[in-house]
């Protein structure tokens, strides 16, 4: 359980910071701007 934990603790600051990172480096990228308006 704790191994389950940890590792879903994991993919979601990973997740976090790609999406950071795809958003701050590709601003003005149409393929970025769909997908947080789908997230949105």
């Amino acid at each position: 359980m704790k191994m389950f934990l940890i590792s879903s603790a994991v993919a979601i600051a990973f997740a976090v910071c790609a999406y950071f990172i795809l958003t701050t480096m590709g601003m003005d990228s149409a393929s970025v701007y769909s997908g947080s308006a789908v997230r949105l």
